[in-house]
């Protein structure tokens, strides 16, 4: 039984194409535009003002959150007499981990080589990779105790 792939070329109008390039053209702007934006705003400056926009959106959470206990959240009231009340609280509270975990991002940055637009899409990559690599640990975690129990204990393993 032989299995025959017959291929079909789609042909479109020459006006449907460079409609088509063209709007190709402008996404890859778009995006490249996106990635050198959310560059400069998770960038570390020599000076505050010099920092990018997420970096100082998240110091100034740092700082309203360090006069509240552990696990409590920051009133309204006092969001809204920072000035920062019209900027939503994911992007707040995102800007806040980047500050709180800036060592383990920069360091996944470099690891893992993507290019990220957004905040989000940088966690999720990260909260991503922490899961396959908790999995990768319990596996062998597991493999290593598997060993261990069929291995004859010496006076060597106790000392």
């Amino acid at each position: 039984m032989t299995t025959e792939t017959t291929t079909t070329e789609i042909v479109v109008s020459r006006r449907i194409s460079t409609e088509g390039s063209e709007l190709n053209a402008v996404w890859k702007k778009r995006e490249s535009k996106a990635r050198r934006d959310f560059t400069n705003d998770i960038k570390v400056g020599d000076c505050k003002a010099n920092n990018g926009f997420d970096v100082r959106l998240g110091e100034l959470m740092v700082e309203l959150r360090s006069d509240m206990a552990e696990g409590e959240r920051i009133s309204t009231k006092l969001i809204k007499a920072a000035g920062i009340a019209s900027i939503p609280s994911q992007r707040r509270s995102e800007a806040l981990r980047l500050v709180t975990q800036r060592e383990a991002i920069d360091t996944f940055l470099k690891e893992s080589g993507s290019k990220f637009t957004s905040l989000t899409a940088l966690f999720s990559a990260m909260d991503k990779q922490a899961k396959l690599d908790a999995a990768d640990s319990e596996a062998e975690g597991e493999d290593d105790s598997e060993a261990e129990a069929g291995q004859e204990l010496t006076l060597d393993m106790i000392v």
